[in-house]
């Protein structure tokens, strides 16, 4: 039987914590236009500051008369 220290893991075992700069970091609730475009919403989103999660119909309205190319164009 093992004792609980024994369960432990060593620090040296364990992955660095720090996480590479390339990697851009997930929002919890994705905003309208990547809930819709069924694309991950990543810190950097141009189109998050604009169309919240709580207004989806914003976004579909913009996406219908510009297409979601041109918009990405227009607010970069």
């Amino acid at each position: 039987m093992q004792t609980s220290e024994s369960l432990v893991s060593s620090p040296s075992s364990s992955p660095p914590s720090s996480p590479t700069p390339s990697v851009p970091t997930v929002i919890a609730s994705p905003c309208a236009a990547c809930k819709i475009l069924r694309r991950r919403c990543v810190d950097q989103c141009v189109l998050a500051p604009y169309f919240p999660p709580s207004e989806p119909q914003k976004f579909i309205t913009a996406h219908r008369v510009f297409g979601a190319s041109n918009i990405i164009k227009l607010l970069q």
